[in-house]
């Protein structure tokens, strides 16, 4: 089984995606943790700006639209150069993108209502309500981009997923139970 969290900045993907590794028994990588895989497995050199949710500079961009199959084989080529089919829970990345197709695979995006997301990421920072309201819109914005950048679908739209959940409303708990749900369903167990 694979897991992917898509997410929106303030949705605690990553206490959402531990608490999954826990429940389910296998590894969860976000941001630091695939980095530091990747580098391990020496495939990070290979795709430094994916890795490291950047897109290529604006110069790059247009170039790289010429290629943008190759672009869209990225999240794919990297994602299985670091696990290949091994269960793992991805962290963003496009991870959802990359398993797209994988029959294994429970996309999952988490959304919020906005100002309960600034009100987390101001305490999680302990930065005022107006700088974590920039950080929340300066994440949105460029987790869009990059999402788009790499896999020319829409960010956070539905039809991407196999599950979109409000996490401010559920909390990490009810995320984790509405997944286990799911995944009980469609594995014939509940």
């Amino acid at each position: 089984m694979i897991i992917t969290i898509a997410r929106q900045c303030g949705c605690e993907g990553d206490e959402v995606g531990r608490k999954l590794s826990e429940i389910y028994g296998i590894p969860c990588y976000s941001k630091k943790e695939l980095i530091e895989l990747a580098k391990e497995k020496k495939v990070y050199d290979k795709y430094p700006f994916y890795f490291g949710e950047r897109q290529v500079d604006d110069m790059m961009s247009m170039v790289a639209d010429d290629m943008n199959l190759k672009v869209r084989e990225t999240p794919k080529k990297a994602l299985s150069a670091l696990f290949e089919d091994q269960p793992c829970i991805v962290i963003g990345r496009a991870s959802d993108y990359a398993y797209k197709e994988h029959p294994d695979a429970v996309r999952i995006f988490l959304c919020g209502d906005k100002k309960t997301r600034i009100s987390k990421i101001a305490k999680k920072h302990q930065v005022s309500e107006l700088k974590a309201k920039m950080i929340v819109d300066d994440t949105d914005r460029r987790r869009k981009q990059y999402h788009n950048y790499y896999s020319g679908e829409t960010w956070g739209l539905a039809d991407n997923y196999d599950l979109c959940l409000d996490e401010c409303k559920l909390g990490i708990d009810g995320v984790a139970a509405v997944v286990s749900a799911y995944i009980g369903q469609i594995n014939g167990k509940d």
